[in-house]
Protein backbone atom coordinates (compact mmCIF):
# COMPACT_ATOMS: atom_id res chain seq x y z
CA UNK A 1 0.00 0.00 0.00
CA UNK A 2 1.27 3.45 -0.92
CA UNK A 3 2.13 5.46 2.14
CA UNK A 4 0.44 8.87 2.23
CA UNK A 5 2.57 11.89 2.97
CA UNK A 6 1.46 13.55 6.20
CA UNK A 7 0.80 17.28 6.10
CA UNK A 8 2.56 18.95 9.04
CA UNK A 9 0.40 21.53 10.83
CA UNK A 10 1.87 25.04 11.04
CA UNK A 11 2.25 24.97 14.83
CA UNK A 12 4.08 21.64 14.68
CA UNK A 13 6.32 23.01 11.94
CA UNK A 14 7.27 25.99 14.09
CA UNK A 15 7.96 23.69 17.05
CA UNK A 16 10.18 21.57 14.81
CA UNK A 17 12.13 24.67 13.80
CA UNK A 18 12.58 25.70 17.42
CA UNK A 19 13.91 22.26 18.35
CA UNK A 20 16.26 22.34 15.39
CA UNK A 21 17.64 25.72 16.44
CA UNK A 22 18.14 24.37 19.96
CA UNK A 23 20.20 21.57 18.45
CA UNK A 24 22.18 24.09 16.33
CA UNK A 25 20.68 22.78 13.11
CA UNK A 26 20.51 25.31 10.27
CA UNK A 27 16.91 25.87 9.19
CA UNK A 28 15.69 27.77 6.18
CA UNK A 29 12.90 30.04 7.33
CA UNK A 30 10.13 31.53 5.24
CA UNK A 31 8.39 34.87 5.61
CA UNK A 32 4.83 35.23 4.31
CA UNK A 33 3.50 38.20 2.36
CA UNK A 34 1.58 39.11 5.50
CA UNK A 35 4.58 40.98 6.93
CA UNK A 36 4.25 43.54 4.11
CA UNK A 37 0.44 43.62 3.97
CA UNK A 38 -1.94 46.29 5.29
CA UNK A 39 -4.27 43.58 6.55
CA UNK A 40 -1.82 42.05 9.00
CA UNK A 41 -2.78 41.65 12.66
CA UNK A 42 0.32 41.81 14.82
CA UNK A 43 0.97 38.83 17.07
CA UNK A 44 -1.61 36.75 15.19
CA UNK A 45 -0.01 34.64 12.49
CA UNK A 46 -3.16 32.66 11.75
CA UNK A 47 -5.59 35.54 11.13
CA UNK A 48 -5.72 38.98 9.54
CA UNK A 49 -8.25 41.71 8.73
CA UNK A 50 -9.48 39.61 5.80
CA UNK A 51 -9.40 36.25 7.55
CA UNK A 52 -10.82 37.28 10.93
CA UNK A 53 -13.19 34.42 11.57
CA UNK A 54 -11.30 31.71 9.78
CA UNK A 55 -7.67 30.67 9.51
CA UNK A 56 -5.63 31.95 6.59
CA UNK A 57 -5.33 29.48 3.68
CA UNK A 58 -2.47 27.03 4.04
CA UNK A 59 -0.79 28.28 0.87
CA UNK A 60 -0.53 31.69 2.57
CA UNK A 61 0.61 30.34 5.94
CA UNK A 62 3.25 28.16 4.35
CA UNK A 63 4.44 30.94 1.99
CA UNK A 64 3.73 28.91 -1.12
CA UNK A 65 1.58 31.25 -3.22
CA UNK A 66 0.53 34.88 -3.21
CA UNK A 67 -2.54 35.91 -1.25
CA UNK A 68 -5.35 37.28 -3.43
CA UNK A 69 -6.14 39.84 -0.70
CA UNK A 70 -2.60 41.22 -0.42
CA UNK A 71 -2.39 45.01 -0.08
CA UNK A 72 1.10 46.47 0.22
CA UNK A 73 1.88 48.70 3.19
CA UNK A 74 4.08 50.82 0.90
CA UNK A 75 1.96 51.03 -2.21
CA UNK A 76 3.77 52.34 -5.30
CA UNK A 77 1.58 54.75 -7.23
CA UNK A 78 2.22 55.04 -10.97
CA UNK A 79 -0.43 57.18 -12.63
CA UNK A 80 -1.17 59.32 -15.69
CA UNK A 81 1.41 57.73 -17.95
CA UNK A 82 1.74 58.88 -21.55
CA UNK A 83 1.87 56.25 -24.28
CA UNK A 84 5.65 56.56 -24.38
CA UNK A 85 5.92 56.20 -20.62
CA UNK A 86 3.55 53.23 -20.61
CA UNK A 87 5.78 51.43 -23.09
CA UNK A 88 8.88 52.19 -21.05
CA UNK A 89 7.54 51.40 -17.57
CA UNK A 90 5.64 48.45 -19.03
CA UNK A 91 8.75 47.05 -20.69
CA UNK A 92 11.20 47.38 -17.80
CA UNK A 93 8.79 46.47 -15.01
CA UNK A 94 7.25 43.78 -17.22
CA UNK A 95 10.74 42.32 -17.58
CA UNK A 96 11.40 42.46 -13.84
CA UNK A 97 8.07 40.84 -12.96
CA UNK A 98 8.60 38.03 -15.48
CA UNK A 99 11.92 37.39 -13.78
CA UNK A 100 10.24 37.51 -10.35
CA UNK A 101 7.58 34.99 -11.38
CA UNK A 102 10.15 32.56 -12.73
CA UNK A 103 12.69 32.58 -9.89
CA UNK A 104 10.86 30.16 -7.52
CA UNK A 105 10.51 27.41 -10.15
CA UNK A 106 13.67 27.79 -12.21
CA UNK A 107 15.00 24.45 -13.51
CA UNK A 108 11.69 22.69 -12.92
CA UNK A 109 10.62 20.43 -15.78
CA UNK A 110 7.68 21.02 -18.10
CA UNK A 111 6.11 17.86 -16.73
CA UNK A 112 6.31 19.27 -13.21
CA UNK A 113 4.66 22.48 -14.39
CA UNK A 114 1.87 20.52 -16.08
CA UNK A 115 1.18 18.79 -12.77
CA UNK A 116 1.49 21.99 -10.74
CA UNK A 117 0.72 24.89 -13.07
CA UNK A 118 1.89 28.30 -11.91
CA UNK A 119 -1.06 30.69 -11.96
CA UNK A 120 0.21 33.24 -9.47
CA UNK A 121 3.26 34.72 -7.82
CA UNK A 122 5.11 32.21 -5.68
CA UNK A 123 8.06 32.29 -3.31
CA UNK A 124 10.99 30.26 -2.01
CA UNK A 125 11.35 27.19 -4.22
CA UNK A 126 14.60 26.83 -6.18
CA UNK A 127 16.69 29.47 -4.38
CA UNK A 128 14.58 29.79 -1.22
CA UNK A 129 13.98 33.49 -1.90
CA UNK A 130 11.00 35.44 -0.50
CA UNK A 131 8.10 36.97 -2.43
CA UNK A 132 9.13 39.66 -4.90
CA UNK A 133 12.68 38.43 -5.49
CA UNK A 134 14.22 39.02 -8.90
CA UNK A 135 17.47 37.54 -10.18
CA UNK A 136 20.57 38.34 -12.20
CA UNK A 137 18.39 39.07 -15.25
CA UNK A 138 16.99 42.20 -13.62
CA UNK A 139 20.22 43.01 -11.76
CA UNK A 140 22.27 43.23 -14.93
CA UNK A 141 19.52 45.11 -16.76
CA UNK A 142 19.63 47.66 -13.94
CA UNK A 143 23.41 47.81 -14.36
CA UNK A 144 22.85 48.92 -17.96
CA UNK A 145 20.11 51.42 -17.08
CA UNK A 146 22.27 52.97 -14.38
CA UNK A 147 25.21 53.25 -16.79
CA UNK A 148 22.99 55.01 -19.35
CA UNK A 149 21.59 57.30 -16.66
CA UNK A 150 25.06 58.55 -15.74
CA UNK A 151 26.43 59.08 -19.25
CA UNK A 152 27.05 55.75 -20.91
CA UNK A 153 30.45 54.27 -21.60
CA UNK A 154 31.34 50.61 -21.77
CA UNK A 155 33.67 51.14 -18.83
CA UNK A 156 30.80 52.39 -16.67
CA UNK A 157 28.80 49.30 -17.54
CA UNK A 158 31.80 47.10 -16.73
CA UNK A 159 32.23 48.88 -13.39
CA UNK A 160 28.57 48.24 -12.59
CA UNK A 161 29.04 44.56 -13.35
CA UNK A 162 31.91 44.48 -10.85
CA UNK A 163 29.80 46.20 -8.19
CA UNK A 164 26.99 43.73 -8.85
CA UNK A 165 29.14 40.62 -8.72
CA UNK A 166 31.47 41.48 -5.84
CA UNK A 167 29.51 44.01 -3.75
CA UNK A 168 25.91 42.89 -4.27
CA UNK A 169 24.89 46.18 -5.89
CA UNK A 170 21.75 46.15 -8.07
CA UNK A 171 20.42 43.08 -6.24
CA UNK A 172 17.23 42.71 -4.15
CA UNK A 173 19.03 41.90 -0.88
CA UNK A 174 22.58 43.16 -1.52
CA UNK A 175 23.96 39.74 -2.37
CA UNK A 176 24.18 37.62 -5.52
CA UNK A 177 22.36 34.29 -5.47
CA UNK A 178 22.34 33.44 -9.19
CA UNK A 179 24.88 34.18 -11.93
CA UNK A 180 25.72 32.37 -15.17
CA UNK A 181 29.11 30.77 -15.77
CA UNK A 182 30.02 32.77 -18.91
CA UNK A 183 28.96 36.00 -17.23
CA UNK A 184 30.96 35.25 -14.10
CA UNK A 185 34.05 34.37 -16.16
CA UNK A 186 33.75 37.60 -18.14
CA UNK A 187 33.38 39.71 -15.00
CA UNK A 188 36.46 38.02 -13.58
CA UNK A 189 38.29 39.05 -16.76
CA UNK A 190 37.13 42.63 -16.20
CA UNK A 191 38.39 42.47 -12.62
CA UNK A 192 41.74 41.19 -13.85
CA UNK A 193 42.13 44.25 -16.08
CA UNK A 194 41.63 42.58 -19.43
CA UNK A 195 40.78 44.78 -22.40
CA UNK A 196 36.99 45.19 -22.34
CA UNK A 197 36.70 44.14 -25.99
CA UNK A 198 38.23 40.77 -25.08
CA UNK A 199 36.39 39.96 -21.83
CA UNK A 200 33.39 38.16 -23.30
CA UNK A 201 33.48 34.46 -24.18
CA UNK A 202 33.77 33.53 -27.85
CA UNK A 203 33.47 29.75 -27.66
CA UNK A 204 30.47 27.73 -28.80
CA UNK A 205 29.78 26.99 -25.14
CA UNK A 206 29.48 30.72 -24.45
CA UNK A 207 26.18 31.00 -26.32
CA UNK A 208 24.00 31.18 -23.25
CA UNK A 209 21.33 33.85 -22.82
CA UNK A 210 23.37 35.94 -20.36
CA UNK A 211 23.68 38.99 -22.61
CA UNK A 212 20.27 38.62 -24.27
CA UNK A 213 18.68 38.92 -20.85
CA UNK A 214 20.02 42.44 -20.21
CA UNK A 215 19.87 44.39 -23.50
CA UNK A 216 16.23 45.54 -23.52
CA UNK A 217 17.03 49.14 -22.42
CA UNK A 218 18.95 49.66 -25.67
CA UNK A 219 15.70 49.46 -27.64
CA UNK A 220 14.52 52.66 -25.96
CA UNK A 221 17.70 54.47 -26.93
CA UNK A 222 16.88 53.83 -30.59
CA UNK A 223 13.18 54.60 -30.30
CA UNK A 224 13.43 57.79 -28.28
CA UNK A 225 16.49 59.26 -30.00
CA UNK A 226 15.42 58.22 -33.50
CA UNK A 227 18.73 56.40 -33.83
CA UNK A 228 18.13 53.86 -36.58
CA UNK A 229 21.21 51.72 -36.27
CA UNK A 230 21.43 50.01 -32.88
CA UNK A 231 23.68 47.25 -34.16
CA UNK A 232 27.03 48.65 -32.98
CA UNK A 233 25.74 49.56 -29.53
CA UNK A 234 24.12 46.17 -29.03
CA UNK A 235 27.21 44.29 -30.20
CA UNK A 236 29.44 46.18 -27.75
CA UNK A 237 27.10 45.71 -24.80
CA UNK A 238 26.68 41.99 -25.52
CA UNK A 239 30.40 41.40 -26.09
CA UNK A 240 31.29 42.51 -22.61
CA UNK A 241 30.20 39.05 -21.42
CA UNK A 242 29.09 37.18 -24.57
CA UNK A 243 31.15 37.91 -27.68
CA UNK A 244 30.27 34.94 -29.89
CA UNK A 245 28.51 36.01 -33.10
CA UNK A 246 25.44 33.92 -32.29
CA UNK A 247 24.89 35.58 -28.91
CA UNK A 248 25.40 39.02 -30.45
CA UNK A 249 22.97 38.37 -33.31
CA UNK A 250 20.34 37.14 -30.84
CA UNK A 251 20.68 40.43 -28.96
CA UNK A 252 20.36 42.45 -32.16
CA UNK A 253 17.21 40.54 -33.18
CA UNK A 254 15.60 41.15 -29.79
CA UNK A 255 16.57 44.82 -29.51
CA UNK A 256 15.41 45.68 -33.03
CA UNK A 257 12.11 43.84 -32.51
CA UNK A 258 11.52 45.65 -29.20
CA UNK A 259 12.44 48.93 -30.90
CA UNK A 260 9.78 48.31 -33.56
CA UNK A 261 7.18 47.66 -30.86
CA UNK A 262 8.11 50.85 -29.04
CA UNK A 263 7.49 52.74 -32.28
CA UNK A 264 3.89 51.48 -32.09
CA UNK A 265 3.93 48.76 -34.73
CA UNK A 266 1.61 45.77 -34.51
CA UNK A 267 3.16 42.37 -33.85
CA UNK A 268 3.49 41.16 -37.45
CA UNK A 269 4.64 44.53 -38.75
CA UNK A 270 7.30 44.67 -36.05
CA UNK A 271 8.42 41.17 -36.99
CA UNK A 272 8.52 41.98 -40.71
CA UNK A 273 10.56 45.13 -40.08
CA UNK A 274 12.98 43.32 -37.79
CA UNK A 275 13.56 40.48 -40.26
CA UNK A 276 14.18 42.95 -43.07
CA UNK A 277 16.62 44.88 -40.89
CA UNK A 278 18.57 41.73 -40.05
CA UNK A 279 18.77 40.74 -43.72
CA UNK A 280 19.83 44.24 -44.79
CA UNK A 281 22.19 45.24 -41.98
CA UNK A 282 23.55 41.99 -40.54
CA UNK A 283 24.13 39.73 -43.54
CA UNK A 284 27.74 40.78 -44.05
CA UNK A 285 28.80 40.09 -40.45
CA UNK A 286 26.42 37.30 -39.44
CA UNK A 287 25.45 35.29 -42.52
CA UNK A 288 26.97 32.12 -41.06
CA UNK A 289 24.69 32.46 -38.04
CA UNK A 290 21.45 33.01 -39.97
CA UNK A 291 20.69 29.28 -40.16
CA UNK A 292 20.52 29.05 -36.35
CA UNK A 293 17.74 31.64 -36.32
CA UNK A 294 15.87 30.24 -39.30
CA UNK A 295 12.62 29.63 -37.40
CA UNK A 296 12.51 33.29 -36.39
CA UNK A 297 13.70 34.82 -39.65
CA UNK A 298 11.27 32.80 -41.77
CA UNK A 299 8.54 33.37 -39.14
CA UNK A 300 7.74 29.66 -38.85
CA UNK A 301 8.26 29.99 -35.09
CA UNK A 302 4.74 31.42 -34.86
CA UNK A 303 3.09 28.16 -35.89
CA UNK A 304 5.57 25.88 -34.17
CA UNK A 305 4.10 23.19 -31.92
CA UNK A 306 4.78 23.66 -28.22
CA UNK A 307 6.49 20.29 -28.04
CA UNK A 308 9.24 21.72 -30.24
CA UNK A 309 9.80 24.78 -28.07
CA UNK A 310 12.87 24.31 -25.90
CA UNK A 311 12.99 26.46 -22.80
CA UNK A 312 16.71 26.16 -22.08
CA UNK A 313 19.42 28.71 -21.42
CA UNK A 314 20.88 28.27 -24.92
CA UNK A 315 20.42 31.66 -26.57
CA UNK A 316 18.64 30.32 -29.68
CA UNK A 317 16.22 28.20 -27.62
CA UNK A 318 15.49 31.18 -25.38
CA UNK A 319 14.82 33.56 -28.26
CA UNK A 320 12.60 31.06 -30.08
CA UNK A 321 10.58 30.50 -26.91
CA UNK A 322 10.15 34.26 -26.47
CA UNK A 323 8.87 34.80 -30.01
CA UNK A 324 6.57 31.76 -29.79
CA UNK A 325 5.08 33.04 -26.55
CA UNK A 326 4.62 36.59 -27.81
CA UNK A 327 2.79 35.52 -30.97
CA UNK A 328 0.68 32.75 -29.46
CA UNK A 329 -0.73 34.48 -26.38
CA UNK A 330 -2.69 37.70 -26.18
CA UNK A 331 -1.99 39.41 -22.87
CA UNK A 332 0.93 40.27 -20.62
CA UNK A 333 -0.27 37.90 -17.93
CA UNK A 334 -0.85 34.92 -20.23
CA UNK A 335 2.56 35.37 -21.87
CA UNK A 336 4.62 35.45 -18.68
CA UNK A 337 2.69 32.68 -16.95
CA UNK A 338 3.03 30.41 -19.97
CA UNK A 339 6.74 31.23 -20.07
CA UNK A 340 7.07 30.05 -16.48
CA UNK A 341 5.03 26.93 -17.17
CA UNK A 342 7.34 25.89 -20.00
CA UNK A 343 9.79 24.99 -17.24
CA UNK A 344 13.55 25.16 -17.61
CA UNK A 345 15.10 28.62 -17.57
CA UNK A 346 11.86 30.10 -16.27
CA UNK A 347 13.09 33.42 -14.91
CA UNK A 348 15.08 34.49 -17.96
CA UNK A 349 12.52 33.43 -20.57
CA UNK A 350 9.65 35.00 -18.62
CA UNK A 351 11.70 38.18 -18.17
CA UNK A 352 12.64 38.55 -21.84
CA UNK A 353 9.11 37.71 -22.99
CA UNK A 354 7.68 39.96 -20.28
CA UNK A 355 9.77 42.86 -21.53
CA UNK A 356 8.28 42.92 -25.02
CA UNK A 357 4.81 42.01 -23.71
CA UNK A 358 5.00 44.97 -21.34
CA UNK A 359 5.94 47.25 -24.22
CA UNK A 360 3.17 46.02 -26.48
CA UNK A 361 0.32 45.79 -23.98
CA UNK A 362 1.48 48.70 -21.83
CA UNK A 363 2.09 49.18 -18.14
CA UNK A 364 -1.60 48.94 -17.18
CA UNK A 365 -1.74 45.40 -18.53
CA UNK A 366 0.47 44.24 -15.67
CA UNK A 367 -1.47 43.14 -12.55
CA UNK A 368 -0.91 45.74 -9.83
CA UNK A 369 -0.56 43.03 -7.16
CA UNK A 370 2.62 41.90 -8.93
CA UNK A 371 3.99 45.41 -9.22
CA UNK A 372 3.46 45.95 -5.49
CA UNK A 373 5.40 42.78 -4.65
CA UNK A 374 8.62 43.79 -6.42
CA UNK A 375 11.48 44.00 -3.96
CA UNK A 376 13.05 47.50 -3.97
CA UNK A 377 10.23 48.69 -6.22
CA UNK A 378 10.70 52.35 -5.31
CA UNK A 379 14.40 52.25 -6.19
CA UNK A 380 13.65 50.55 -9.50
CA UNK A 381 10.85 53.02 -10.24
CA UNK A 382 13.16 55.98 -9.55
CA UNK A 383 15.82 54.50 -11.80
CA UNK A 384 13.32 53.94 -14.63
CA UNK A 385 11.98 57.49 -14.24
CA UNK A 386 15.47 58.93 -14.59
CA UNK A 387 16.10 56.61 -17.55
CA UNK A 388 12.97 57.93 -19.27
CA UNK A 389 14.11 61.53 -18.95
CA UNK A 390 17.63 60.67 -20.06
CA UNK A 391 16.58 58.95 -23.28
CA UNK A 392 13.97 61.63 -23.99
CA UNK A 393 16.66 64.28 -23.81
CA UNK A 394 18.82 62.32 -26.29
CA UNK A 395 21.55 62.06 -23.68
CA UNK A 396 23.56 59.11 -24.87
CA UNK A 397 27.28 59.01 -25.54
CA UNK A 398 28.38 57.43 -28.80
CA UNK A 399 31.65 56.41 -27.15
CA UNK A 400 30.65 52.78 -26.71
CA UNK A 401 33.80 50.89 -27.59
Amino acid sequence: MERKRRQIPLIERWESDIKAYEKNVEVKTASPQCTKCKNVIKADALHCCIYKDEQKPEYVLFCEKECSSFESIDNLQIENLSDEESKLYGGILGFCIGDMLGVPVEFSTRKERLIDEVKELRAYGTYHQPFGTWSDDTSMTLCLIDAINTGFTLQKLADNFLKYCYEGAFTPYNEVFDIGTSTKNAIQNIKNGMNLAECGGVKESDNGNGSLMRVLPLAYIGAFTEKKDLKKITESVSSLTHAHSRAKLACIIYVIFAYELILGNEKMKALDNMVQYIKDKCKEDYLNEFSYFKNILDKSIITCNEINIKSTGYVVDTLEAVFWLFFNFNSYQSIVLKAVNLGGDTDTIAAIAGGIAGIYYGFRSIPDRWVQNIEKKQEIYDMITKFYHVVKEHYFSHDIV
